[in-house]
């Protein structure tokens, strides 16, 4: 478990109202942590979400998967997909669920707040298999990692959009990165929300450590790693995006700092032509 202090855990408590976690994402996460956890025991519990079914159906039968003929069996879907691939799905399915209706805020962008979360998610997804400063991250830990690093966000506009409002336009005006801006007003930023909501939504602590430091360096050197690794991931979805910035500006990584990474110019090449298409289903 991530060390939030308890003065700013009790600040953003007292600030903002963090989701309860949904009841399907508890019982997939207790079956994919459980050393006797099955696809069955998965597809048991889908098949009472039909969203959630519907996304398993639509993932097994996408030509990721290249099947000759389509799949409608719930059961032999999450037999295909495995344990982990379910697990991400419902960590996907969830978020999105959870956070559908977002008030609206002047000059912030939802669906380029939803493409940005998705291209930094294939992008640190990528890292975690191509780069050596992932220090061991799952695959699908870091793509949990990108999904939902700038969830706190939703969660300051959802609580307080005329505030939220305010950093936005003093990001904007000062030409500060937002989460710096957000710490103005709010004594916090996204990044501390999220992290909470990683901890109390039971996701690992390497996925704790990344949301809630990518853009607060941590003291322990490995969770130090895990933030600087999102925060790249971060820096390469918003060059993804080209000119479009959702309606503030991000806090990045310089070109130096990104050395760190220890790819080849190759390997970065191949991890932002995979994530300029990224984007949330339509």
């Amino acid at each position: 478990m991530i060390s939030t202090s308890a003065a700013l855990e009790g600040l953003v408590d007292g600030t903002v109202s963090i989701p309860a976690i949904p009841a399907v994402l508890t019982e997939i996460t207790a079956i994919f942590n459980s050393p006797h956890g099955s696809a069955k025991d998965a597809a048991a519990v889908i098949a009472k979400d039909q969203a959630l079914a519907n996304r398993a159906l639509q993932l097994v039968n996408s030509s990721l998967y290249g099947l000759k003929n389509p799949i409608s069996d719930i059961n032999l879907a999450c037999s295909m997909l495995g344990l982990a691939t379910i697990n991400t799905l419902a960590v996907q399915a969830t978020v999105l669920q959870t956070f559908a209706n977002t008030v609206a805020v002047d000059g912030f962008d939802v669906q380029w707040f939803w493409d940005h979360s998705f291209k930094t998610a294939v992008a640190c997804r990528m890292l975690a298999q191509l780069s050596p400063a992932a220090h061991g991250l799952s695959k699908e830990d870091a793509y949990t990692c990108g999904l939902i690093h700038d969830i706190g966000k939703l969660i300051l506009i959802d609580s307080h959009a005329i505030r939220f409002g305010e950093a936005l336009s003093l990001s904007n005006k000062a030409q500060m990165p937002l989460a710096k801006a957000e710490t103005e007003v709010f004594g916090f930023n996204h990044a501390h929300v999220g992290g909470l909501l990683a901890g109390r939504w039971r996701f690992g602590a390497a996925v704790q450590a990344a949301v809630t430091y990518h853009h607060n360096p941590a003291a322990n050197p490995d969770e130090r790693a895990l933030g600087f690794l999102l925060m790249a991931a971060n820096t390469i979805a918003h060059q993804a995006a080209g000119a479009t910035n959702g309606g503030y500006r991000g806090d990045t990584c310089d070109d130096e700092a990104m050395q760190a990474l220890g790819l080849t110019d190759a390997q970065r090449a191949e991890i932002l032509a995979a994530t300029i298409p990224a984007c949330r289903e339509r």
